[in-house]
């Protein structure tokens, strides 16, 4: 059981090893996705530019959004689209399908020892009764529904227990997705709900992109960052896991220069995958909290062995 009031706060690379693609990956096979090559109609297949083509979308609209994605010189399609809002519509609908095409369930539960959602299960590990006395709270800047789904289909099938007293187990964990996802999941009876699997249709990228939100959007300053500032509060633990560590992000977090504002006072550790020692050092420089790993030998560690050498959800 999680004791301390922890909260973990989630970059894509948290859902990279369930096979979702980092952002600079998904910028990637978008611009791979609608080349031109396979932009002339062909509706009995269900790829990027036809299922575009269904939603309205047209092949000069198509083209145009991909040569200026191309040219942009942007790591991700959101920085993409925050300066170029006149892309948002097609922009959400092309990222709902990559996305969508990757809930696979059986990622999920592949039982092959390197799962980090099977390891946090396990750390929430208590007696049915007692598993919303865990003391957690996570902020994610993912659309995927992937951990939400992971721990509720556990619950389900540790405990033996209905749906919907695994839904209100569930809710006793706050998962907040900072800029939106990809439709509500069933059990929680939200509107604009879609199973988690990868059949992709109109309808259901019609309900994903009404719930993926953009920051032009004013998303920052909406109900979800002021959750997300309450959380970082009340924590007393507050972990970073694949993380890029963008200023804005951190910014909108609340989280300026120094051990001020969310993270006064508060365990704060990071992961640091794929960083050098020098923006390791940069960012402890400005945040004053140290990333670990701190040697550049060991700053390969994946997700899961960041939480058991760190030791950040083991306190009794």
């Amino acid at each position: 059981m999680i004791k301390k009031q922890t909260t973990l706060i989630l970059g894509a690379g948290a859902s990279a090893p369930f096979e979702f693609p980092t952002g600079y990956e998904l910028l990637r096979q978008i611009i791979e996705k609608i080349t031109p090559h396979n932009l002339a109609p062909n509706y009995a297949v269900l790829d990027h530019a036809n299922l575009l083509r269904q939603l309205g979308y047209d092949v000069a609209l198509i083209s145009k959004f991909r040569e200026a994605l191309l040219k942009s010189g942007q790591t991700s399609v959101d920085a993409f689209l925050e300066y170029r809002p006149q892309f948002i519509p097609i922009g959400k609908a092309v990222m709902a399908i990559a996305l969508i095409q990757c809930e696979h369930e059986q990622r999920l539960f592949k039982r092959d020892g390197k799962s980090w959602y099977e390891y946090l299960f396990n750390q929430l590990s208590a007696q049915f009764e007692d598993f919303g006395k865990n003391r957690l709270s996570i902020l994610t800047f993912n659309y995927d529904r992937s951990l939400e789904h992971f721990l509720f289909t556990a619950l389900k099938n540790s405990y033996g227990k209905s749906e919907d007293e695994c839904s209100g187990k569930l809710q006793t964990i706050p998962i907040i997705h900072l800029h939106g996802d990809l439709g509500a999941l069933p059990y929680t009876g939200a509107v604009l709900a879609r199973p988690y699997n990868s059949n992709i249709s109109p309808e259901v990228l019609n309900i994903a992109t009404k719930r993926i939100k953009i920051i032009h959007e004013g998303v920052e300053h909406g109900q979800q960052f002021e959750l997300a500032h309450k959380f970082l509060f009340e924590s007393e633990v507050v972990c970073f896991l694949g993380f890029g560590y963008h200023a804005l992000n951190m910014e909108r977090l609340g989280i300026k220069n120094g051990m001020s504002g969310s993270l006064k006072g508060k365990q704060v550790i990071g992961s640091s995958f794929g960083l050098t020692n020098a923006q390791s050092s940069q960012m402890y420089g400005r945040y004053g909290f140290q990333l670990r790993p701190g040697r550049f030998e060991y700053q390969n560690w994946n997700v899961l062995q960041f939480l058991r050498e760190s030791g950040v959800l083991n306190d009794g």
